[in-house]
């Protein structure tokens, strides 16, 4: 995916990334780099606390899961390595 290549462009040290179905999630600590994730498309969670991808320019529908654990449930998790 090209946002995964303008990913590594960001220090992403204390950010766990993941993707969860077709959808990338960005935790931990994201504060510093929070405007550099909105100009790449990403949208903050405050529910879950993390950084989403979905690659549309609006936020998308709301999901009834409460927490990124019953999303990972639901659509398998695979963690990526920047």
């Amino acid at each position: 995916m090209e946002i995964l290549q303008k990913l590594k462009e960001i220090d992403l040290k204390e950010c766990k990334i993941e993707l969860i179905g077709s959808w990338i999630w960005i935790s931990g600590n994201t504060y510093i780099i929070k405007e550099q994730l909105k100009e790449l498309g990403f949208f903050f969670s405050g529910n879950k606390k993390a950084w989403f991808f979905n690659g549309q320019e609006h936020k998308g529908h709301r999901a009834f899961y409460k927490t990124l654990e019953e999303l990972k449930l639901k659509w398998g998790v695979e963690n990526v390595a920047i």
